[in-house]
């Protein structure tokens, strides 16, 4: 829930950038892990456990015709890729792969029962981790539909004409669960089950040539489970993120507004504030809440939080500027966020 009302605040902040001639600014931030991993986890080996057993593998052979092993591997080798090249940008683990495939899986989307403490041990001691990330379980299925439809077109004489259409569809779908096993306090610290779809179209002039034209089902579920991989990274580490600010370039009633953003747009920020501020003196109302508003993204820029939250409430109660309200969420928003960040980075 708090990630949806952050992206209304900053959807209700941006809309108001759109009036008054307002020039825009990217700022580096951090966005905060969705759970907080203890600080004595700083490494981790990702183990695929989704091989089924002997018993497993009979009934799947008594229901599944055509189903290839190294579809499989190839899908949860392009989550562990999606995972491990997200997590790069963090800093916040460091990773190895286990060459070992565990027995797993499930035939019912469940999870099987947890890997005993004694073997997660093991895996840690032999690949130096803290902590284990495991793939339980991963099915996927793709699905294609085709059909035929008419389109207009131009003939070598300029006459339209109608032909054939041929159109394919492709869904793929997966479902791959995960779970962290910490081994010191012999706890399962995350376990999260994904299910992803997705689908694909494809037309030509025949039906074998959209058939040939559509992506195949190893293609598809690999783009998925790397999806998915990314995304785990943003679930238990935190991540740089830009934000965007928008500020007030010019107004007739204040030359100061349009000086300072000249000085703003070539990075020179401190000289912005500086001119911002003198040109508080003797304003009318709109362009004092303009003028304080700039402040505020100048400090934001700076680093000086709190300091530009101050200027955005000024904004607000002594001049009404009704964008500084929203701007006010989400400086206390960022705040928050980076807080909790860094905490979680261990800063």
């Amino acid at each position: 829930m708090k990630n949806i009302f952050t992206q209304l605040i900053l959807l209700l902040f941006l809309a108001g950038a759109c009036s008054s001639g307002r020039r825009t600014v990217s700022i580096n931030s951090s966005r905060p892990a969705d759970i907080t991993v203890d600080q004595s986890i700083q490494s981790l080996v990702i183990l695929n456990r989704t091989k089924y057993s002997k018993e497993a593998v009979n009934v799947l052979e008594g229901i599944l015709t055509g189903e290839l092993p190294e579809e499989d591997k190839a899908a949860i080798q392009s989550f562990i890729i999606g995972f491990q090249k997200r997590l790069a940008n963090s800093g916040r683990f460091e990773t190895r792969v286990a060459n070992e495939t565990f027995i797993g899986n499930s035939l019912t989307q469940a999870f099987p029962d947890p890997l005993p403490w004694s073997t997660i041990r093991v895996v840690c001691e032999n690949y130096d981790a803290d902590a284990v990330i495991a793939i339980e379980m991963f099915d996927s299925d793709f699905i294609v539909t085709d059909g035929k439809s008419k389109k207009t077109v131009k003939n070598e004489d300029g006459e339209e004409i109608e032909i054939d259409e041929f159109s394919t569809s492709g869904v793929a779908n997966i479902t791959i669960g995960v779970r962290i096993y910490d081994p010191i306090s012999e706890k399962i610290i995350d376990q999260d089950l994904y299910r992803r779809t997705n689908e694909w179209n494809a037309q030509a002039d025949t039906k074998s040539g959209a058939i040939a034209a559509l992506i195949n089902k190893t293609d598809a579920t690999r783009h998925l489970t790397n999806q998915v991989g990314s995304n785990y990274a943003y679930k238990i580490a935190p991540m740089p993120v830009q934000i965007t600010r928008s500020f007030v370039g010019k107004s007739k009633k204040s030359p100061a507004l349009e000086q300072g953003s000249r000085y703003a747009d070539v990075g020179n920020w401190k000289e912005a504030a500086r001119i911002w501020e003198n040109g508080l003196t003797s304003v009318p109302s709109k362009e004092g809440g303009y003028l304080t508003y700039n402040l505020a993204v100048a400090n934001e820029i700076l680093g000086n939080l709190n300091e530009a939250r101050k200027w955005a409430e000024r904004s607000y109660t002594q001049y009404g500027n009704n964008d500084a309200r929203n701007y006010i969420q989400a400086l206390e928003q960022r705040i928050e966020n980076e807080q909790l960040a860094e905490e979680q980075m261990g800063n």
